[in-house]
């Protein structure tokens, strides 16, 4: 496994290269996450890569182990959909699947409709909020950027493990130690990764319908900072778009050999099938593509 770092649009993107004999994809995480972070929500690069698949997970950018820069600007989702273009581009594996949680899923589709050459096929896990339900996920991070901005990551994360919404997350997210995860957060560019996200630049609901690459949308019910209601507007809008409902958000942390097969065997083409939650939108028998 390379572990290098990649010059990108004047930063540098730290990144894994997990090299499978398969296809590419890289592989986007969610706000306020790394690279490092990934397995404990589920996703277990690794495990991608022992299906077959070469697999670059990235930190983006101000998250992790990347480079930050000051401009609010530079953190809304066509900025990150540049970065994550730019970085299939300086590896040389362009045309590439992509992978994204949450503000990764969000990057992921903006890529695709900014690049959509670059982008064979998209796996959105828990997409993000669109405009009309994003007041719920303003409520839980619009504080935190606030608090970052004045008072630093360490004394958010004390403040924050005396909020009874922590505590319940911290209940629903076994093996995430929310304290450790809010002090290790970089306080130049979250806050400004949280505003830009969630104020100043939505995705476009009226563009979905230009992305023609296969999608497959993985999510889940009673997460009102991922609503069910993202995932099947993306299933609606996208003409080629699968949309697979979870019975909690728990699921795919719970299961993550599924997961590393439902997503090796969409990049590859392959029936998805087995894995899957019982509740999803799809015929079980039909081929991603």
């Amino acid at each position: 496994m390379l572990v290098p770092y990649a010059s990108v649009r004047g930063i540098r993107l730290y990144y894994e290269d997990h090299a499978g004999d398969g296809p590419p994809l890289v592989v986007a995480h969610g706000l306020m996450g790394s690279v490092a972070l990934m397995a404990r929500f589920g996703e277990r690069i690794e495990s991608f890569a022992a299906k077959g698949l070469r697999v670059i997970a990235y930190d983006a950018r101000g998250h992790g182990r990347s480079g930050y820069t000051t401009r609010r600007a530079d953190y809304g989702y066509a900025a990150l959909a540049a970065d994550m273009h730019a970085l299939i581009h300086a590896l040389g594996i362009e045309p590439a699947s992509v992978y994204g949680g949450s503000m990764g899923a969000g990057t992921a589709i903006a890529c695709a409709l900014a690049h959509p050459d670059a982008v064979t096929s998209l796996v959105l896990m828990s997409p993000p909020p669109f405009a009309r339900d994003i007041e719920p996920a303003r409520r839980t991070f619009g504080p935190l950027a606030v608090s970052f901005r004045l008072f630093g990551p360490k004394a958010t994360a004390r403040l924050a493990a005396l909020a009874p919404a922590a505590r319940r997350a911290a209940s629903e997210n076994a093996g995430l130690d929310l304290a450790s995860f809010l002090a290790a957060q970089r306080r130049e560019s979250i806050p400004l990764a949280i505003r830009a996200l969630l104020y100043d630049e939505m995705l476009p609901e009226d563009r979905l319908g230009e992305i023609a690459q296969p999608a497959l949308v993985l999510t889940h019910p009673d997460d009102p900072v991922h609503p069910l209601a993202s995932g099947e507007l993306l299933h609606e809008r996208m003409p080629h778009a699968r949309l697979a409902v979870a019975p909690s958000a728990a699921y795919w942390r719970e299961n993550p050999e599924a997961l590393a097969h439902v997503v090796s065997a969409f990049v590859r083409g392959e029936t998805v099938a087995r894995g899957l939650p019982e509740r999803h939108r799809h015929q079980p028998d039909a081929p991603a593509r």
